[in-house]
């Protein structure tokens, strides 16, 4: 695999490309407040614009990392910061990505997080020439396993009880997807 690190993606509607200290107050009141949008990801909502600045600081020292593949959304058009995609977990020997998104719940259901993806997945592909890259969602986020399916991937399995849903507390399953290249 190529450790070409982070670049800037284009596709049709966005701009793909690495998230800066200057977009923390966009991360804040875009996506990482809402307890609604970050209901299914492992991490709670930011309580304020500093802890999302905490995060934003975290994530670009990060971009030191070769194999450090993380973008921030960006709407063409009007240059606002909309969401996050990133590779969670790379494994250089086995050559596998697993990708996390997040998208402003504002933008949900117009088809922007499948567009991101599908870019990364050529990217990650075509570039830095993984082999196989994977997604998971629990069930009580389908629309997440939706985007997977429209950007090309394919169920893959699910794991039973594998977490805790932190809105119920109760265990719930994890369903991956993958793609080959």
């Amino acid at each position: 695999m190529n450790g070409i690190g982070t670049n800037t993606i284009e596709t049709n509607r966005l701009i793909l490309r690495r998230m800066e200290l200057s977009d923390a107050p966009f991360i804040f009141k875009n996506w990482a407040s809402d307890e609604e949008t970050t209901k299914f990801l492992d991490w709670n909502a930011h309580p304020s614009e500093e802890a999302s600045l905490k995060y934003a600081e975290f994530k670009v020292n990060r971009y030191q990392n070769d194999f450090n593949f993380d973008w921030v959304i960006v709407l063409k058009d009007t240059h606002e910061v909309i969401g996050e995609i990133d590779a969670v977990n790379v494994n250089k020997i086995h050559k596998t990505i697993s990708i996390g998104y997040v998208l402003s719940r504002k933008y949900w259901q117009q088809g922007y997080m499948t567009e991101a993806l599908k870019g990364v997945i050529d990217y990650l592909f075509n570039l830095v020439g993984t082999d196989q890259i994977t997604a998971c969602h629990i069930p009580e986020n389908p629309a997440s396993g939706r985007v997977m399916e429209k950007a090309g991937m394919k169920y893959n399995a699910t794991i039973k009880n594998y977490r805790i849903n932190k809105v119920t507390g109760k265990r719930t399953d994890l369903i991956y997807y993958s793609i080959e290249k």
